[in-house]
């Protein structure tokens, strides 16, 4: 049974490095995701906002509307009161308290309202400057990877460009190599015809004065001497 547990122990271990893992490979993916979803709530808690403050302001609107009845009410008391209609006037009193009442009502709930109101816009305002200075780590974070992503790739990029340059220079060398090979076999041949073909027969003979261009010669002097 001991076993057992500690095998699960390392399947939840290695479950666990592998989520980690997951979520450090997408953090910024992930970063992103959760300021997105934080934008939401906020647009959420606005409409909200929204519609705390039309509920204030239809309630503000129905007590100024008590406050003009109680009004009415006081003035139709008061003649009444002047004409001695008691069972009227104490008609109208009692109406006068149960308007006041819902007006108190009114504004027992306006209060909290605003209260409220007050209280979460200052909540939404907090929260949007947050996201925002989220938004502008989000950027950085992206440029960070960006560039770091790119400064990996240049020690790669570089030892290819390093091995190509070297590549060349070889393959120049072996060009150079084997064109000198070929100029030295020419002039190698070229000496060999001159030392023991026949055109060096011929030049030998010239140089010894024996040849026939220089026996016309010989032959021109003579003529001319006689």
């Amino acid at each position: 049974m001991n076993t057992m547990r500690k095998i699960y122990t390392a399947i939840r271990g290695s479950a666990r490095e592998n989520a980690e893992s997951v979520i450090d490979a997408n953090a910024i993916r992930i970063f992103e995701q959760e300021i997105l979803d934080a934008e939401q709530a906020i647009m959420q808690s606005k409409q909200k906002l929204a519609y705390i403050m039309a509920e204030r302001v239809q309630l503000e609107r129905a007590s100024q509307q008590l406050s003009e009845q109680i009004k009415s009410r006081e003035s139709q008391t008061a003649k009444a009161l002047k004409i001695n209609d008691e069972p009227l006037a104490n008609e109208l009193a009692e109406d006068i308290l149960n308007k006041e009442h819902e007006k108190s009502a009114q504004w027992t709930a306006i209060k909290n309202l605003t209260s409220r109101e007050q209280a979460l816009s200052q909540k939404i305002q907090q929260s949007a400057q947050q996201v925002l200075t989220f938004r502008r780590e989000l950027g950085i974070a992206k440029a960070n990877a960006y560039a770091q992503s790119a400064s990996s790739q240049v020690g790669p990029q570089t030892s290819a460009l390093e091995t190509n340059l070297s590549d060349l220079k070889i393959s120049l060398q072996r060009i150079q190599q084997k064109q000198q090979h070929l100029d030295d076999t020419t002039n190698a041949l070229n000496s060999i015809e001159k030392a023991i073909g026949e055109s060096s027969l011929d030049q030998k003979v010239e140089q010894a004065g024996l040849g026939a261009r220089q026996a016309e010669i010989q032959s021109v002097l003579e003529r001319v001497r006689e």
